[in-house]
């Protein structure tokens, strides 16, 4: 089903091709995900502006106590990757 952010009906004939959306009321033309993706916005902020809770269950604990648990980088060889230094003013 497909509609332009904040305008109804929706009108599955308004999917032109699956990377194309042409409303057939106004016209418009634009990329079908970036259609939708407007279209999920709109109603992430009507759903705030309501107050909604979030329904998403809360992540995993992290028992590591070291961060996110992703592996160090490395290089083609198997070097690993130095990381960036931030450089801190007057530090």
């Amino acid at each position: 089903m497909s509609t332009i952010t904040g305008k109804a009906p929706i009108d599955k004939a308004n999917r032109a091709s699956q990377a194309r959306f042409v409303c057939r009321s106004c016209g418009v033309v634009a990329h079908a995900d970036w259609n939708g993706s407007r279209n999920i916005r709109h109603r992430a902020e009507e759903l705030w502006r309501r107050g909604a809770q979030s329904t998403a269950p809360d992540p995993p604990p992290n028992n590591t106590g070291r961060g996110t648990g992703r592996k160090p980088s490395t290089t083609a060889s198997g070097a690993r990757c130095a990381s960036p230094r931030l450089s801190v003013p007057g530090g």
